[in-house]
């Protein structure tokens, strides 16, 4: 029997667009995900401390675009992720969504757990797994959890053990709308293995086979890869916390725009017909 596809995952950068009056770019890829799937969309409020209100939000705007089996999970201490009743709620889903809130919720609530291990089976089976805001960061391997932003002094840069879902990667969100540039830098300069995903608020990458990624939504992604630094002052402790860091290179990419983490390049966009 020919082995199932891991599933896809959709990163978001908060604040997506819900309201029946606007163009819900990215939920409709993921309700589209789910009703092609088959099977039910579960949206998992770890992160949040409004539960109760995401929840309501999120039923009413996947019920707009016809999403009909939905379940909502809610996990508010670590005992409940080891709860058989929040385990068979996972069971049929084709789409997997974290809400925003605290990324460190989602590790510390769901880490090393029978329902976090039964997620990550799902994905293996194809299940698509989304994640905004808080969620989206949690998808890499390392999250970021705190630093400064609209600032370059990164004394304060905190990060953390992610899901690991997305690999060799750092992702933040609200990425222009709170000024990250300078933290997410710095994140990658800390570990130029890792390629730094900065992502707009209601902007998505819609990543499939772990290999490459496309743009989803209204604002940009920017993509640093640090393998090229030629020179960093992480290790200098500069007085003022300012970093310097030579040749990295950065990528910006807008709709329609697909880049290989693969190959770590943009993708050539396809030709434009004339006729």
């Amino acid at each position: 029997m020919r082995k199932k596809r891991r599933g896809d995952l959709l990163i978001i950068g908060g604040h997506e667009k819900k309201d029946s009056d606007e163009e819900q770019a990215i939920l409709k890829q993921a309700a589209k995900q789910a009703l092609e799937g088959e099977g039910r969309l579960v949206v998992l409020t770890v992160a949040t401390m409004e539960p109760t209100e995401t929840a309501e939000t999120y039923r009413k705007a996947f019920g707009r675009l016809g999403v009909r089996k939905m379940e909502i999970l809610d996990i508010r201490g670590r005992e409940e992720s080891y709860d058989p009743a929040n385990l068979e709620k996972l069971e049929g889903a084709s789409v997997l969504f974290f809400t925003g809130g605290d990324q460190l919720r989602i590790t510390s609530q769901m880490g090393g757990s029978p329902l976090l291990e039964r997620v990550f089976a799902l994905h293996d089976e194809g299940a698509t797994i989304v994640g905004t805001s808080a969620g989206a960061a949690a998808m890499s391997e390392t999250m970021l959890i705190g630093g400064p932003t609209n600032q370059s002094r990164l004394s304060s840069l905190a990060m953390a053990p992610g899901l690991g879902l997305l690999e060799s990667v750092i992702v933040d969100s609200h990425f222009a709308e709170r000024g990250r540039f300078g933290r997410l830098m710095g994140a990658v300069a800390q570990n130029p293995h890792n390629l730094g995903l900065g992502i707009d608020e209601d902007t998505a990458i819609h990543v499939a086979n772990d290999e490459e990624f496309t743009v989803l939504g209204s604002g940009a992604v920017y993509v640093i890869d640090g393998a090229g630094i030629r020179y960093t002052s992480l290790s200098d402790r500069h007085q003022e916390g300012i970093l310097t860091i030579h040749e990295a290179r950065v990528h910006m990419l807008g709709r329609g725009d697909r880049f290989s983490l693969k190959e770590r390049k943009p993708l050539a966009p396809p030709p434009v017909s004339l006729i």
